[in-house]
């Protein structure tokens, strides 16, 4: 067997982050919002003001990378273009696409590593704004969706008076859609204070102010509340200070009798750097972030906790695990 010893899987990494560098820059020139409907370069230039002759270079590229159509002179978005990229849609990703490659960039770790960095973490770590551009991208991907799916085998009966508890639910989006098909039922947001005034006011745009409250507060100390049918925990491992035992203690402890939790997140299935993360997470583990725990600790800590496995969940790209909490 013939072993390739060539320097192309180089050159192909290379065409591959040129072809992510001119779908950004794409992004952040609206080129998609244009082309929902066929247009030459030569209207796209003028509708912009643009430069004609560079504008045409660049449509050209994006159709030879697959991002649009081109027929003769014309061009128009791909399907996906139409549903994600153009500003018409209302799953929009563009503004969120561009702010996790912000997010998840590595152009700074030669300076982590050694140890001069002086990008600071919040610039990556911008919770407010990411609560509010993940909300389409919740959408998108299937995860309010699969949220909803779920909900309905935990809760057949639609007119039940419940209580539950969004821990760092970021938008509330979860909480908000929950009520929606609840609506007798009440949902509390627990947020940071910062990011806690993004969900408030998504909350008043979608006048669920009756149904839907905001707590802050930090979940690691503070006290998060009490007699829950459901606390919905997504994310929230990776932000943890407290030992596992306790935290997942915590939650339990704070639900109702044979109350629910749904447990979100990354897991990994051996201690350490999962490796199958390491590119989208390499920035967060240089600066702190702790490795996802195993699902060894967590079944371990869910059974301390007197708390019984139901069944693993997915949740749009995520998955997780729902317990019920034992009399």
């Amino acid at each position: 067997m013939d072993i390739d010893t060539s320097p192309n899987k180089y050159y192909q990494i290379l065409n591959q982050y040129q072809a992510a560098q001119l779908l950004f820059e794409a992004i952040r020139l609206d080129i998609f919002s244009y082309l929902d409907m066929p247009a030459t370069a030569q209207k796209l230039a003028a509708l912009t003001g643009y430069d004609t002759k560079n504008v045409e270079l660049l449509l050209l590229a994006l159709a030879s990378c697959g991002y649009i159509e081109q027929k003769e002179d014309t061009y128009k978005n791909t399907p996906h273009g139409t549903e994600y990229l153009s500003k018409a849609s209302m799953h929009y990703l563009g503004e969120t696409i561009l702010f996790r490659e912000t997010m998840s960039s590595l152009s700074d770790i030669g300076n982590k590593v050694r140890g001069k960095s002086h990008i600071p973490t919040d610039l990556f770590y911008d919770f407010p704004k990411l609560a509010r551009l993940a909300i389409p991208e919740m959408y998108a991907t299937g995860r309010v969706k699969a949220f909803q799916a779920e909900i309905k085998k935990i809760f057949p009966d639609t007119s039940a008076e419940l209580k539950i508890l969004d821990l760092g639910g970021g938008s509330g989006i979860l909480s908000i859609e929950f009520v929606k098909s609840y609506p007798n039922s009440k949902a509390i947001i627990f947020e940071y204070p910062n990011v806690a005034k993004v969900a408030g006011e998504i909350i008043d745009e979608h006048k669920a102010g009756k149904s839907v409250s905001v707590l802050t507060g930090d979940f690691n100390s503070d006290d998060i509340g009490a007699s829950y049918d459901l606390i919905i925990a997504s994310g929230v491992l990776d932000f943890t200070t407290e030992d596992l035992n306790s935290f997942i203690d915590k939650i339990a402890n704070a639900l109702s009798e044979n109350g629910y939790l749904l447990l979100i997140g990354r897991f990994s299935k051996t201690e350490g750097y999962p490796q199958d993360n390491m590119l989208n997470w390499l920035w967060g583990y240089m600066n702190g972030i702790a490795p996802p725990p195993t699902q060894k600790r967590i079944e371990t800590a869910a059974e301390n906790a007197h708390l019984k496995y139901v069944r693993d969940i997915q949740s749009g790209r995520f998955s997780g695990y729902l317990y019920r909490r034992e009399g």
